[in-house]
């Protein structure tokens, strides 16, 4: 009885373990904030990424695509009002955001995949 209680002590521990490996967001900022104005902010982490994407709350998102700009080692993505861009397996992502002229607070999400996870970054535009 008592190996077992060992092994899934074990187990829960490698699990919470691999959970927390995203605690600082691998060095990104968790939430950048603009003006209404918009403008644009360079962020860096401690990991290099290798894909960009935007998404809004309900899960739509826009990627990367290499095809259309046609330099693979250059991410650049634009969703609604956001764009980010970032060279492929660099620790600099540089976030662009357009002026807000609807009245309304927006949220939007930029991830940076890094090593088969994601940096996570809430960006918030003022009213």
């Amino acid at each position: 009885m008592k190996p077992i209680i060992v092994l899934c002590a074990m187990a829960l521990l490698s699990i919470l373990g691999m959970q927390s490996c995203n605690k600082d967001n691998f060095g990104y900022e968790r939430k950048v904030e603009f003006t209404a104005k918009g403008g644009t902010q360079t962020i860096t982490g401690t990991e290099p990424i290798y894909e960009l994407s935007i998404a809004n709350y309900n899960g739509e998102e826009e990627y990367d695509d290499d095809e259309l700009d046609g330099d693979e080692s250059v991410m650049s993505v634009k969703f609604r009002w956001l764009s980010a861009t970032a060279k492929r397996n660099t620790k600099t992502i540089v976030i662009t955001a357009e002026p807000n002229t609807t009245g309304k607070r927006r949220v939007l999400y930029v991830y940076g995949d890094v090593d088969n996870r994601s940096a996570s970054i809430k960006v918030i535009q003022d009213k």
